[in-house]
């Protein structure tokens, strides 16, 4: 069989194993804080799975961002920290003492700082992920917030007993104080932590899915899901990753006039290449990019002191106070 009519079968495969997941995870959906109660199989994960993620350091990428907003592009860093911690599915914490055994999530930090005229911008999403998708089939809580020097906002998702439980608190008045409880269903939050365990885990086709908080809160959105198409895409570029395969997971929602559009390799460890948001509603298309700039791997906590600033030199960190 030639090569090409190969890959294509190999995708083939692969979307209809996908589909069946899928379906898998929506018939869960009132249990997916409590442990599935039937016995799985381990779950196969590459064999460098643990060198990488248990190797007792995070992974630190630092990307190029150039940033919409009021209609004009806008300069600066986004890092995107991944790190794997023991996490108690019930209160929905980190495990940091007690006897009480946790799971395993892959948690993400995606932070994005940029300035407009005289003011900045900071926001922060907080994902936690189960490693064990096959007992803990979907994403536990994220957390969000951002400040700029009109004000902040927070927000907070938790999902319990097949729902999807928000807190939103805001300094304005048309989006807080709110407590929203939704049925549980896809969120976009969820994509950047699928993608590092599993690429082919992504919902795809005709889906409902909530936003990303940060969306939500930036273009004054209303917190539920919408109806939006995913695909994922196996592709060889010259320019990309030693021409090395890579994926192109696109989410587009029809009636934001909104894409989101993630690049990753295709090989563990799937590290994110690039990402864009595209909002086509307006009369100029407003675009949204991210470039892998730097990457390390480091036990970031243990380096506080004054000497290790030279870490943020090597990441080229814009954001620095001399």
């Amino acid at each position: 069989m030639p090569l090409k009519s190969f890959q294509k079968y190999i995708m083939k495969m692969n979307n209809i194993l996908s589909t069946i997941f899928v379906l898998l995870v929506l018939t869960a959906c009132e249990a997916q804080v409590e442990p599935n109660t039937q016995p799985s199989a381990e779950v196969q994960q590459p064999e460098n799975f643990g060198d990488y993620w248990y190797a007792g350091e995070a992974e630190i990428a630092k990307y190029n961002l150039t940033q919409s907003r009021y209609g004009q592009e806008r300069r600066g860093d986004a890092v995107l920290i991944f790190v794997t911690e023991d996490f108690l599915p019930e209160k929905q914490v980190k495990k940091e003492f007690g006897e009480k055994e946790g799971i395993s999530v892959l948690k993400l930090n995606k932070l994005k700082k940029f300035v407009t005229g005289i003011y900045d911008y900071s926001i922060m999403t907080s994902v936690f992920t189960p490693i064990d998708y096959r007992v803990y089939p979907a994403t536990m809580k994220t957390t969000f917030s951002s400040q700029d020097w009109c004000g902040q906002s927070m927000g907070q998702m938790n999902l319990r007993s097949g729902k999807l439980q928000y807190q939103v608190r805001s300094y304005f008045q048309a989006e807080g104080d709110k407590d929203i409880s939704l049925d549980a269903t896809y969120i976009e939050e969820d994509v950047w932590t699928r993608i590092r365990l599993e690429p082919q885990m992504l919902p795809r086709g005709e889906i409902d899915m909530v936003p990303s908080q940060e969306y939500l809160r930036l273009h004054h959105r209303e917190l539920k899901p919408y109806k939006a198409k995913a695909s994922l895409v196996l592709q060889v570029n010259d320019d990309k990753a030693e021409n090395r395969e890579f994926y192109i997971y696109k989410i587009t929602y029809p009636e934001l006039d909104r894409t989101l559009e993630i690049i990753c390799e295709s090989e563990f460890p799937f590290e994110i290449l690039e990402w864009s948001e595209t909002l086509s509603g307006k009369e100029e298309k407003e675009v949204t990019t991210a470039t892998l700039s730097t990457k390390i791997r480091a036990p970031y906590w243990e380096y506080n002191s004054n000497e290790n600033k030279a870490l943020r030199d090597s990441l080229g960190l814009v954001f620095d106070l001399k």
